[in-house]
Parts: C-alpha cells; structure tokens; sequence
C-alpha cells in the first residue's frame, strides 16, 4: 500500500482503514501524521456535536412562531409540521447527550468489561504487533510510550460505551493477557476498579481522557496501574 491509497481508505473510514493500512502508517511517519490529525478532527466534530439542548428551547421557539410567522409567512399546515420538527430536533439532541455523557465512571467500566468479554478474538489474536506501530497508536491518542508491558498481540481501533471510539490493545505478560484501552474522548471525574464476569477492570485518567486495564488476574492489576503510571505520559499530564 503506497501513501495514495492509505489516505483513501482512511478517509473513507477514518476509525478502523484496515491492517494492511495500519501497517503502512505505522512506517511512514508522513502518513502517522495525517492520520493523527485525521482522528483529531473526528473527535472535535464528535465534540461539536455533542451540545446540551438549551431548557425549554422548543417551547422558546414555539411561541416566537405562534406570535409571528404564523401570521405573516407560514401557511397554517406548516406550523404543526415545524413543531414536531423541533420538539423532534430536541429529543434527539437529548438522546445523544445522555448517550455520551450519562457515563459514570463506574458505568464506564461497566461497558469495558462487556466489550473485552464480546471481543474474544482480540484475546485470541496473535499479530506480534511491531514496536513502531505500538508507538504510533498511542501517541495517536495523544500518549507517549515508554516500556511496553510485554509483546502486543492485538491492535485495532474499538467503539466505546456511550458513543466515540479508542485503541483497542492486548499484551501477552509473565501473568497472562493485559488489556488496554486508550479513551482520548472520554475523561473521568476518579478512578475506579471493578470486578465481575471473573475481570478486573481498572479505570485511570490519562491526559485530557481516560484508559483501562482489564485482567482476569485480580491480585495482578494493580502492577498492571503501576506499569501504566511508569510508561505512559500524556498531553495534559501523566496517568
């Protein structure tokens, strides 16, 4: 794959372009970069989108048309047309904002530990992921990479609960799988460690975001966080 077609497919699809144009990135710094910049403008217009409705704005705007265009421009069908467009336009702004931002911390991990538990194949993976596109992902996520805490098996992007997506990784360590999900878009107001399903997710702020450790080995997760803690940096401070 040439520089060409990688900037295609990621256009087209600009969170999961496919592994043979995550390999290409990976060894091209030029293509590293776009892409970077790419994701950053998914998740500012994730952002944009992301805006609370105003109370009351559809009752707001009801009155001014009763009080004006009805009378003046609007035939009398379009009033009740237009009112059901708002009150339509206010729900789904409502929907979306509960859906991205409803999240509690504990809620979040949550939603992780079902995802880990629906992607088996990312536990199962073996792609002996260079060091380079390692490094590449994170700092995709506005992270710098120090020792990486054993040999990644698996990489690839991941939709998130609540809406967004993240870097989905998987590393093979002394004490078995290590799952670590990148979440730029996501903050959290304080860590948190949950148990269920036979894991132990732990959330952690990182930067602007958050990530989380996921491990079936309880009493293990916690030098998992001190890994984190000793080889991540991010922009906006350290995990």
């Amino acid at each position: 794959m040439n520089c060409l077609e990688f900037r295609r497919a990621a256009l087209v699809d600009p969170h999961h372009p496919g592994h043979e144009a995550l390999a290409h990135e990976a060894s091209c710094p030029s293509c590293a970069h776009f892409y970077r910049e790419l994701r950053m403008q998914e998740e500012a217009l994730y952002e944009a989108m992301n805006v609370p409705v105003p109370d009351g704005l559809a009752d707001r705007v009801l009155l001014r048309q009763r009080r004006g265009w009805r009378e003046r421009f609007l035939p009398r069908f379009a009033a009740p047309a237009l009112a059901a467009s708002l009150v339509l336009a206010a729900s789904l702004g409502l929907v979306w904002q509960f859906k991205s931002d409803a999240l509690t911390p504990e809620m979040l991990a949550a939603g992780i530990v079902a995802h880990v538990e629906e992607e088996q194949k990312a536990l199962h993976a073996e792609q002996r992921v260079p060091l380079a596109r390692l490094v590449n992902v994170v700092k995709r996520s506005g992270g710098e990479l120090g020792e990486p805490p054993g040999e990644t098996s698996y990489v690839d992007h991941c939709p998130l609960p609540g809406g967004g997506t993240g870097e989905h990784l998987v590393f093979n360590t002394p004490h078995g799988k290590l799952t670590l999900i990148l979440m730029p878009g996501k903050p959290i107001s304080h860590p948190v460690r949950l148990d269920r399903d036979g894991l132990t997710v732990s959330l952690m702020p990182a930067g602007e975001g958050s990530l989380a450790l996921v491990s079936d080995n309880r009493e293990k997760i916690g030098e998992a966080e001190s890994w984190a803690r000793e080889n991540l940096r991010w922009q906006g401070g350290r995990t």
